[in-house]
């Protein structure tokens, strides 16, 4: 990865609108099988996407099959081995992004509904900035305005 190429990061709902149809999945898709390089996931969408399909399977969303299925593809998908050619690109939390995270979350959670893993996931994107050309990929609008106001480009996949 480099500074020229035009790299995203997926959140952990646009991660999971990859495997489960729903609102954006089409886009989501086609956005994965264009991207050169890999889409960008953190260790934080990683384990968060873990969270939202157990949180499927606990509310009948989803059945056991799915489930155990979608957690094999996440991993097949995401995992450690370099060797294999995947659509995504796990990377691991940035230095400093707790902190950056923490200062995110309190000088916007009064305005907007953020959670601190979406400050998290803006701490993330906003630290490879400096290293990288990135766009937030993110559907929630919370996130997208705290994204106008730190200067991070984004994209919705929800937006007709």
């Amino acid at each position: 990865m480099n500074k020229s190429e035009q790299n995203h990061y997926f959140d952990t709902n646009a991660l999971f609108k990859y495997y489960h149809d729903e609102k954006g999945s089409l886009k989501i898709r086609r956005l994965v099988s264009k991207a050169s390089p890999p889409i960008i996931v953190s260790s934080l969408t990683l384990f968060s996407g873990f969270g939202v399909v157990m949180e499927h399977y606990r509310k009948g969303k989803l059945k056991k099959k799915p489930v155990n299925d979608l957690y094999q593809r996440l991993d097949k998908d995401i995992g450690e081995n370099k060797e294999t050619n995947r659509p995504f690109q796990l990377i691991p939390m940035p230095d400093g992004a707790f902190q950056l995270a923490k200062n995110i979350l309190f000088q916007y959670a009064k305005s907007f509904r953020v959670e601190s893993t979406d400050a998290l996931h803006l701490a993330i994107v906003k630290k490879l900035q400096t290293s990288l050309s990135v766009i937030m990929v993110t559907s929630d609008h919370s996130m997208q305005k705290i994204c106008e106001r730190i200067s991070i480009p984004f994209y919705d996949s929800e937006i007709e």
